[in-house]
């Protein structure tokens, strides 16, 4: 009996990987079970998932069709010679990962081939998954290997003392010291790298002590030298994110490839105004419905990556047919050059801006009298309002603030919607009647937590790294999600605009 069944797109894709990535026609030159084994370390790469989470399902390739049969002889080697047999290794692995809920239940993946089985099924399917989503034929494999096994080919003598790894080197010790100094029992789940950060994932052992724990949190900068960033795992109880910061030389740049999984995402959503803010800390994209949201507010300091957020923005809702985009650049448009000539995209200055408001408010209305009258919204088209540097605007015709505030009220429900964006957020520029309807907000790099709490209505921009670094809080979303933007260069964008 087998134990491991692909399905058919499973077999397909491991088959292109064999042919396009090894370079192999004859699956007798090159068995298809090792690109399992590539599988199985892009999925042990993956972002953890507690064995009980649904979030499996949604990792896997689905299709009914039946692909092929393996053995744990072709995937872990087992019963093979030392040199190849690493399936206690692989149990090894998978237990560190699910020590706590393994223990907790009393499974041993050791002695329980079922348990062990179900375990592994999950991580082969996982790493085909990602490899479905992230390897293209025309990628070299070899490039690819490097970017997603987190693969290193320095030989000896090349590694030098500052190395990440040896500047991490001991952190979480020295943050469980830190809280076991406070009575306070923490344990490691993983540690992770990602594009900026090195990532501690800890469980608090005892409940009763979170409220202590997250005061003691505010402390922590001090203790390692570094802003440390901590964030609650969205349905994980007690298990906490420590994300250290990385130097900015070691930062890895998000580009086109980040973009285009993004904009990939959002074509297999139902959304309406689909949005691709960036990638999470987890390396997954992050994205969101503009239709649901139903405005948004972003601000941040200069160098912060707001116009580069902005120009990400419109690209994602420029690839809707049925929308319309009105820009207004205080800055006679010199920030989204890019779009010029775009059809259905408007750009203009502080001086049309009082106009153009003006005219959304009257199409607001008309379109009410028209929805009374029978007529249906789905035969409208979308419109979206973008002003950049918003306190500029207001300090230049303090009336325009005025005139915002109806459309923020009640344009959602006439498919009206506003991206409001501002370098200096303040109580003025983003007063009550505006927070109140604007519920979901991007805070990218601020100077102090108050700005922070103006934009979010609580701390925690201030500790960001800047340039695309950036906190959201949408109005679907109960926590903040942090998010790292895509940078991409003007040709970059003129393409993707297909002109």
């Amino acid at each position: 009996m087998a134990d491991f069944y692909t399905n058919h797109l499973e077999e397909l894709l491991i088959d292109r990987i064999r042919k396009n990535g090894f370079g192999y026609e004859d699956e007798n030159e090159f068995p298809k079970y090792l690109v399992l084994r590539v599988a199985l370390a892009c999925g042990l790469n993956a972002p953890l998932l507690p064995l009980a989470n649904k979030g499996w399902e949604d990792k896997r390739i689905s299709d009914n069709n039946k692909g092929k049969e393996y053995h744990l002889g072709q995937i872990t080697g087992k019963g093979k010679d030392e040199k190849e047999d690493f399936d206690l290794l692989i149990r090894s692995m998978l237990y560190i990962k699910h020590k706590a809920e393994l223990d907790r239940d009393k499974k041993d993946i050791f002695k329980n081939e079922k348990e062990y089985l179900k375990i592994l099924k999950l991580y082969l399917q996982r790493g085909l998954y990602e490899l479905h989503n992230t390897y293209k034929s025309s990628d070299c494999f070899y490039q690819w290997c490097l970017d997603n096994l987190h693969l290193s080919f320095k030989q000896e003598g090349q590694i030098k003392e500052n190395d990440f790894s040896n500047d991490i080197k001991g952190y979480f010790d020295r943050v469980q010291n830190y809280f076991k100094k406070e009575g306070i029992d923490i344990e490691l789940i993983n540690e992770a790298d990602s594009y900026r950060h090195h990532i501690c994932k800890i469980e608090l052992l005892d409940s009763t002590k979170i409220p202590i724990f997250k005061k003691k949190c505010l402390y922590l900068d001090d203790e390692l030298g570094e802003s440390i960033y901590i964030e609650s795992c969205k349905g994980m109880g007690r298990v906490y994110s420590i994300q250290i910061p990385k130097p900015e030389k070691q930062w890895q740049k998000l580009g086109l490839k980040e973009f285009e999984e993004g904009l990939s995402y959002l074509q297999k959503q139902n959304y309406a105004l689909g949005v691709f803010a960036g990638m999470s800390v987890d390396k997954e994209p992050f994205c969101f419905d503009l239709k649901d949201t139903p405005h948004l507010f972003v601000a941040g300091t200069t160098g912060g990556g707001k116009s580069v957020l902005l120009k990400s923005i419109i690209l994602c809702l420029a690839q809707n047919k049925n929308v319309e985009i009105a820009i207004i650049d205080p800055k006679a448009g010199g920030s989204f050059k890019e779009f010029k000539g775009r059809k259905n995209l408007d750009i203009l200055s502080a001086e049309g801006a009082k106009e153009v408001i003006t005219s959304l408010v009257s199409e607001m209305e008309e379109r009410y009298k028209r929805q009374a009258a029978g007529e249906s919204y789905e035969s409208m088209p979308y419109k979206i309002l973008i002003i950049d540097e918003l306190a500029d605007l207001f300090g230049w015709d303090p009336e325009i603030q005025k005139t915002l505030i109806p459309l923020a009220i009640k344009a959602r429900e006439c498919k009206i919607h506003l991206i409001l964006a501002t370098q200096r957020p303040d109580s003025g520029v983003f007063n009550g009647q505006l927070r109140s309807n604007i519920p979901s907000r991007i805070a990218l790099k601020v100077q102090k937590s108050a700005e922070s709490k103006i934009i979010l209505d609580e701390a925690g921009a201030e500790k960001l790294t800047g340039k695309g670094d950036m906190l959201v809080k949408t109005i679907n979303g109960d926590t903040l999600q942090r998010v790292l933007g895509v940078h991409l260069k003007e040709e970059e964008i003129k393409s993707l605009l297909k002109f």
